[in-house]
């Protein structure tokens, strides 16, 4: 496959590449040979994986998690060039995430079974989002963006969202770039009052029918994934700094402290003062 690969980080804990796809006028690809277990997720595109008599129907909003050791090749859906960013392990490291990789071990017990998609949730793809523009400043902060890439792995490896729709080429064509674009909208201003009629706009297309294909797509409704969102923001900086519980309320996008405590202990179980303690 013709791809600009271009490794935007390595050190002892993994290597991550960012994949642009070159190749928009072929149908499949040559067989290339998967040399480490990696965690890819898909930023931009659609595209089948093939390995063995397999195919994995894989789309933007995905993590697609390789085993080392096999062949596969990529069918492409459309003219849409592909974009991953793409989480490489050593064989040592690669050992040690799927000793804890929790409901994912039946996957990694199964010899048979060499790929395997997993769907992004709201706090998985928000970390990626924090990950690939931390790891496009010019000073880089290791320790911080290694601490936001051991938590997105921890989360990936121990969850159960195995199950996504099934999109046919109409939607992959046009409703996945019209979500995509929407979401990122939502990462670069959720700390803003968002209404849905301005989302509906962005993707040209009534408010009921927006809400209907941007839960199909991501299993959200709009309102969640931004509440989800505002929410792993604020854990962070609950986690990682010392500004007040009020402060980080209203810096998260929500407009009351009782809002905000309410849906934070709603969501994780504690009030945000116990998860600081």
């Amino acid at each position: 496959m013709e791809a600009d690969i271009q490794t935007i980080y390595h050190s002892p804990l993994c290597s991550v590449h960012n994949f642009l796809c070159q190749c928009i006028a072929c149908s499949m690809s040559a067989k290339e040979y998967q040399a480490t277990f990696s965690i890819a997720f898909i930023r931009k595109g659609s595209f089948g994986f093939n390995i063995f008599r397999d195919e994995l129907h894989a789309y933007s909003g995905l993590f697609l998690i390789c085993k080392a050791g096999y062949e596969h090749q990529v069918r492409h859906i459309h003219d849409i060039p592909d974009q991953c960013t793409i989480f490489s392990f050593s064989a040592e490291n690669a050992a040690l995430l799927t000793a804890t990789s929790g409901s994912l071990s039946r996957f990694f017990r199964n010899a048979d079974q060499q790929s395997i998609l997993i769907k992004a949730t709201p706090e998985m793809e928000f970390l990626h989002q924090l990950i690939f523009l931390e790891l496009s400043k010019p000073r880089l902060q290791q320790l911080w963006v290694e601490e936001l890439m051991t938590t997105l792995f921890s989360q990936i490896l121990s969850t159960s969202e195995t199950d996504f729709p099934e999109l046919n080429k109409k939607q992959q064509i046009h409703y996945l770039p019209m979500i995509e674009n929407v979401k990122s909208f939502l990462y670069e201003n959720y700390t803003n009052d968002i209404q849905l009629s301005k989302l509906a706009g962005m993707a040209h297309v009534s408010p009921f029918h927006f809400s209907r294909l941007f839960k199909k797509i991501t299993n959200c409704s709009p309102y969640e994934y931004l509440l989800r969102i505002r929410l792993k923001e604020a854990q962070l900086q609950l986690l990682h700094t010392r500004n007040t519980v009020t402060a980080i309320a209203f810096a998260t996008g929500f407009n009351s402290l009782e809002h905000f405590s309410a849906a934070y202990k709603k969501h994780f179980g504690l009030s945000p003062a116990a998860m600081r303690s």
